[in-house]
């Protein structure tokens, strides 16, 4: 049952972000994957931390909004900032454990990474909040569905920026707690995939 299980996690992760047509590229992604399962299991916490960050934003987003009347944006920037500080905490502790004796260092290129991906919730709000709002004549939907579409993109773009540059130094591909050597390039640029 766990092979199964594992098995289905890895073929929706891999379908969702790598889909391709072609039969032989699903099969050699999954394969990738296969082989960085410690890294489909990083981004299955980071997207479990994104989560508990998503209640935090929209628990805030709704109180500042709903429950003390003020405006979209500033709600949002707000919620935000409280969100991404706690995504921030979490995934010091449990995504990226290998970062707790450096969180100072990469504090603020976390908070740059998340001020740009507060940049694209504005904007995401600016654009589409009026008119979802209009399409289902309710400022409550309006504003929460532009938010789920916004974390969604936001989700995306944290993650991999957050791999790529915050979290640069944790070295990939790690199998319970040892780092497995890679044996020619080609593994190395696959297991970056």
């Amino acid at each position: 049952m766990r092979e199964w299980a594992w098995r289905a996690g890895v073929s929706l992760v891999v379908f969702l972000f790598f889909h391709d047509p072609d039969a032989a590229s699903r099969n050699r992604l999954y394969a990738i994957a296969r082989r960085n399962k410690y890294e489909v299991k990083r981004f299955v916490k980071f997207a479990i931390v994104g989560a508990s960050g998503l209640v935090v934003d929209y628990a805030m987003l709704n109180l500042l909004v709903y429950g003390f009347g003020a405006p979209s944006a500033l709600a949002i920037a707000v919620a935000f900032v409280l969100a991404a500080t706690n995504n921030f905490v979490w995934n010091i502790l449990w995504v990226y454990p290998e970062s707790r004796a450096s969180f100072w260092r990469h504090f603020p290129t976390f908070l740059i990474v998340n001020a740009v991906g507060l940049g694209i919730n504005e904007l995401i709000l600016f654009l589409f909040e009026r008119p979802i709002e209009a399409l289902f004549n309710s400022h409550v939907i309006g504003l929460n569905l532009t938010k789920a579409i916004a974390a969604v993109i936001v989700m995306m773009w944290n993650f991999f920026v957050n791999r790529f540059v915050t979290f640069r130094h944790v070295k990939w591909s790690r199998v319970d707690g040892a780092t497995p050597a890679a044996t020619n390039s080609e593994n190395q640029i696959e297991s970056a995939l």
